[in-house]
């Protein structure tokens, strides 16, 4: 079982670094695998310095300096380690495949010897025919417990390698739970929101409640390009981190939250009314507003942070790409009046 050995020493490495990376928010590239996974094995001391170094500097690893230290210490071999991994999946389950034949072929053969057997029994007539009945008992024997020890094999076998591939589908799936994150304010990111907004117009539509009153709601941090620009590189995450930790305090988990680009976040969720939305995105919005940001050197120059809403009241049978288009332009009103305000979408 040395492929068996090898696949789960390497489904182990993967899964250690995987956390790493989202601790750092890492971002999923294939490039960002092979650095990490050989951090976890540690064959490689100089780019574990390297990255340590960087870590600790930074907090993370941009891709213009993963791709650096990628140059600097790997090759482009070590961005195959995926496609040997399912090469080593695969040949897990053409073992399988293997021991199924093995065993079924002793199953046959078994179920041969029983038939022989019958067979031979059927003409021994005569009563002093002891050793000939023995020699065929014993034959028997000796057929199931060959065939017994064959199916205890294979059973051991199927269960290790069962193991290995439950643990392998875990950690493959780890990535599709890290691309459905956005790292910088832990919310869902852009392509789950894609993906669930037309789950959430469809469902809708399927049950809908009159008591019930779904929405969209989109909200923009205001003049977000213009912390980056003022106050110096990575203001605006800062600024995200500060918005996402009160957006957080202002939600349960019957909303879902998306970070949609750049400073601009999505909430799906239900309400038993629209003064309730209001009064959802009026919370979050007051929240918003009571933040403020500094220069790193002059703690006099400081810069209130608010954000623009923009609502759209889900009506059954609609579009998504309509649901998103309403809410776009009711944020865009938002900002036309003044900005820090919340405008509701009219129903087409």
């Amino acid at each position: 079982m040395n492929n068996a050995v090898s696949l789960a020493h390497s489904a182990q490495s993967l899964k250690k670094a995987i956390p790493l990376m989202v601790k750092y928010r890492i971002p999923v590239t294939p490039i960002n695998y092979a650095i990490w996974y050989c951090y976890i094995e540690g064959s490689n001391p100089s780019l574990n310095a390297e990255l340590d170094q960087v870590i600790e500097q930074n907090k993370t690893c941009t891709q213009d300096k993963a791709k650096e230290i990628f140059d600097k210490h790997l090759t482009n071999d070590d961005l195959i380690f995926f496609q040997k991994k399912t090469e080593k999946f695969n040949k897990t389950v053409e073992q399988i495949q293997h021991d199924i034949d093995v065993t079924l072929n002793h199953s046959k053969s078994f179920t041969t010897s029983l038939v022989d057997s019958q067979n031979e029994l059927s003409t021994l007539t005569n009563a002093n025919s002891y050793d000939e009945i023995l020699s065929c008992v014993e034959r028997l024997t000796d057929e199931s417990i060959i065939m017994q020890d064959s199916a205890r094999e294979f059973q051991t076998k199927l269960a290790i390698a069962y193991n290995e591939i439950k643990d392998l589908k875990r950690t493959l799936n780890i990535p599709n739970e890290v691309a459905d994150t956005d790292s910088l304010t832990g919310f869902y990111s852009r392509a789950k929101f894609d993906k669930d907004i037309k789950k959430f117009c469809h469902e809708y539509s399927e049950k809908v409640n009159e008591h019930s009153q779904a929405v969209l709601i989109m909200f923009d941090i205001d003049h977000f390009k213009r912390f980056n620009d003022d106050f110096g590189y990575q203001k605006g995450d800062e600024v995200l981190k500060l918005v996402a930790k009160k957006v957080k305090e202002n939600t349960t988990k019957a909303e879902n939250v998306y970070r949609y680009g750049g400073g601009e976040f999505c909430i799906t969720a239900y309400f038993d009314s629209i003064n309730d939305i209001l009064t959802f995105s009026d919370c979050i919005r007051l929240a918003i507003a009571k933040l403020a940001i500094r220069k790193k050197h002059d703690v006099t120059a400081t810069r209130a942070i608010s954000a623009s809403f923009g609502l759209a009241i889900l009506r059954p049978f609609t579009n998504s790409l309509v649901l998103v288009e309403r809410a776009d332009r009711a944020l865009h009103i938002a900002k036309t009046h003044g900005r820090n305000r919340i405008e509701i979408a009219p129903d087409i």
